[in-house]
């Protein structure tokens, strides 16, 4: 199911939040999806959002980080038009081609990296999606990949070891 609707920046409590509105929220709920995939648009401006569904304090909102709202030139109050969806890739993440030919070639990292929790596999995916660079992505995947093999296993400590 798509779900379109315009929104506005807020905090909510957070560094950037865009409400969704009560009957989608609802919606949402009762078909329990907790991540979506989202077209963010703000006159010719657009990015491709992979956020969670939070709720706090009763209202239901996408997480908007700093780097997103500097990419739309947007601030606190802006309005904008999102058209999303339930997120139903295998990760809920956005796989990058050079993370996925790393997995492919070391069996090992592949088997460690599918045990891990969902939440510590969207963190690597994401660390890796958001480098710049084929050849950064490939380095990180890389590294990432070794830091599974010698059993360091959150993505927030990973050390540099290649």
């Amino acid at each position: 199911m798509v779900f379109e609707f315009d929104t506005y920046l807020n905090t909510g409590g957070f560094m950037g939040a865009l409400p969704i509105p009560e009957d989608i929220a609802g919606q949402l709920a009762l078909d329990k999806i907790k991540r979506v995939v989202a077209q963010i648009s703000t006159g010719e401006n657009q990015i491709t959002l992979y956020a969670g569904v939070v709720k706090k304090h009763g209202s239901v909102y996408l997480m908007f980080s700093k780097a997103n709202q500097k990419k739309l030139a947007i601030n606190h109050g802006d309005a904008m038009n999102v058209i999303m969806q339930e997120d139903t890739s295998k990760y809920q993440a956005p796989m990058t081609e050079e993370l996925e030919a790393v997995l492919l070639s070391d069996y090992e990292a592949y088997e460690i990296f599918e045990s891990l929790l969902p939440g510590k596999q969207r963190n690597i995916i994401f660390m890796i999606y958001n480098a710049k660079g084929s050849q950064k992505k490939v380095d990180l995947a890389l590294n990432a990949m070794e830091n599974l093999k010698v059993g360091n296993h959150n993505p927030m400590k990973f050390e540099k070891l290649l």
